[in-house]
Parts: structure tokens; C-alpha cells; sequence
């Protein structure tokens, strides 16, 4: 593997003084950018109700309406994520007064599918019972844990963010429906973010679904456009499911996608370089063990199975390297 570097590829103490000072800025205009933003949206109000009254039985006026709300949707987390305002829905979407700075290793799990194996299913071991997801869940939460997102991590790990006293990052590949149907809901008794690994298309999961997962506090991460195995492709399908894939969720979902997810967790220089180029901050492995600073493009991850249980969850962090 090539050596990767020790901090943020890409970041420079002017770009970092310039993050600091919009910081600032954004929170002078917070109560203005609202009472506007109110203001718009009572507006959009009242233009799609005159859109509904004019219209009367136009089978397109809903969708319209649709459209437009989605649209102001995705526009307001555009403008929430590039200037690192978190919606706050759960707990630690933002980070919290007693976080402190951290630089050391940090776990990150992986899940699947959340529910039973349906029979002849070709890899049953990457379905985790919802029982046992929301024990796993409890376990965590009883030993200290509390879930952050990638970005909080990259954050505090490369530009002075600060951490819980024990992060862990819960992440969800493909994106299949139960991640949103029950994983959402049971993070957000604990007051977690997850980190959904999104492949752009194909996945089981509607727009509408990333959109609530996005605005409860999720980080949404790239995981291809068709969830190709990326070293044999050549240099252009690698760009086009690499660099595509967050242009395509950028575009979608109004957020900036700074974190890749190798499919089947395959990858080689090649694909590093790929993924570098892009310009994504971290990319996620399937390699077991503790995520750490210094492999900012090789970041391990513990997989959770079907037969882990509390018990193997606790087996894989039981020493904390750091």
C-alpha cells in the first residue's frame, strides 16, 4: 500500500483560517439567515397554494409542489453542511460542551442489512437481528460510547474538533431500507448520528428517506454509483464510480460527501490515488480494527455479523490501542 500522509491530505493553515473566520461570520447571521429563511418559506407557502387554487385537478401541481419542497430542502442543508451547522436533531450532530480534542484511534462499525435472513439468502451473515442491534446499541451506550460521525472524527483527528471521551462511528453500507426504518429511530434514543455509505443508485432506500437520515444528523459517505468492484476497472469507469458517485449524492442531497466506502472493501494504489483525486477526506476499509489518523484512505473497520451478538461486539473493542 502507499504510505499515506499524517494529516488532512489537501489542508493548508490558510484554508483552515478561512474555515474559521465563515465560522464566525455564520454565526452572526444565524438569527438573520432564520427569520429570512421563515420568510421564504412562508412565501413558498403561499405561491404553492396559488399554484393548487389556479390548478384546480392537474395531476402535475403535486408533484410540483413536490419538487419545490425538496429543493428548498436540499438547499438549506447545502447551506447547513458547507458551513458546519449541524440540523442538531440528535445529540451529537454537533459537537457537545464537555467533547475534548482527540487525535488517538477510534473504532468505526459496520452493518448491513438489520432483520432475519430471508431463506437462500447468498450472505446471511450480513443480516444483524434488530434485538441484537438494539442491545449492541444499549452495550455501547452503558460502557461510555457515544456515536459520532466521520466527520466529526476527520474534524477533531486534522483541524482541532473535539470528541467524546469514548467516539465510536456507527456505519451503514449500500443503504438498505431497515437502516432507515429502524436504525434511525434507534440511534436517535441514544442522541447518535450513524454514517451512511450510499451507493448512488440502486440502493433500497427513496430520496426521501436519505433527506430525514441527512437533516436527523447523519453523515452521508459515497459507496460507488453501481457498488462495482473498483481494481480491475480502468481509469475511466474508476472516475466515474469514484469522483461520479459524490458528484451524483452532492448534487442530490445538497451536502459536501467527504468520505468514501470501498465496495467489498477492495482497493489498491490505484484506487487510492482515484479516490484522493476526487477529493474525499477518508475512505473506509473493511480491514479489522481501529480507525486511525495516519491511514487517512486505509481506515479499519470492525464488521458486525449476524452471530457477533453483544458479546462479539465486545471482543472486537475490548483493548483500545490508544
Amino acid at each position: 500500500m502507499a504510505e499515506q500522509p499524517t494529516g488532512k491530505p489537501g489542508w493548508t493553515d490558510d484554508r483552515q483560517a478561512e474555515r474559521t473566520a465563515r465560522r464566525e461570520r455564520q454565526r452572526r447571521r444565524t438569527r438573520r439567515r432564520r427569520l429570512v429563511a421563515a420568510a421564504l418559506l412562508l412565501a413558498a407557502a403561499l405561491v404553492v397554494a396559488g399554484v393548487l387554487a389556479v390548478g384546480g385537478g392537474n395531476g402535475s401541481t403535486p408533484r410540483a409542489a413536490s419538487d419545490s419542497r425538496r429543493k428548498a430542502a436540499r438547499a438549506t442543508r447545502s447551506r447547513r453542511a458547507f458551513t458546519f451547522e449541524p440540523s442538531g436533531i440528535v445529540r451529537n450532530a454537533t459537537p457537545q460542551p464537555n467533547w475534548k480534542p482527540h487525535t488517538g484511534p477510534v473504532p468505526i462499525l459496520e452493518y448491513h442489512v438489520l432483520g432475519a435472513a430471508p431463506a437462500g439468502a447468498p450472505y446471511p451473515e450480513l443480516y444483524v437481528g434488530r434485538s441484537d442491534f438494539s442491545r449492541q446499541m444499549d452495550w455501547l451506550d452503558e460502557q461510555g460510547y457515544e456515536a459520532v460521525t466521520l466527520e466529526e472524527v476527520e474534524r477533531a483527528w486534522y483541524r482541532g474538533g473535539t470528541l467524546p471521551a469514548k467516539p465510536i462511528v456507527l456505519s451503514f453500507d449500500d443503504g438498505y431500507r431497515p437502516q432507515f426504518t429502524f436504525a434511525l429511530p434507534e440511534l436517535r434514543k441514544h442522541g447518535w448520528p450513524g454514517l451512511l455509505n450510499l451507493k448512488a443508485e440502486g440502493s433500497d432506500l427513496y430520496p426521501s428517506n436519505v433527506e430525514a437520515m441527512i437533516d436527523a444528523g447523519w453523515e452521508l459517505a459515497a459507496h460507488t454509483i453501481h457498488h462495482l468492484a473498483l481494481p480491475p476497472l480502468d481509469a475511466g469507469q474508476l472516475k466515474e464510480e469514484v469522483a461520479g458517485s459524490r458528484a451524483l449524492l452532492r448534487r442530490a442531497y445538497g451536502v459536501p460527501v467527504e468520505d468514501f466506502c470501498y465496495p467489498a472493501g477492495r482497493f489498491d494504489d490505484t484506487v487510492i490515488a482515484a479516490v484522493e483525486a476526487a477529493g474525499y477526506t477518508g475512505a473506509t476499509t473493511e480491514i479489522p480494527g481501529y480507525a486511525t489518523r495516519d491511514a487517512p484512505y486505509e481506515l479499519a473497520r470492525f464488521e458486525i455479523l449476524g452471530s457477533s451478538g453483544v458479546a462479539g461486539l465486545a471482543e472486537d473493542l475490548r483493548t483500545y490501542p490508544g
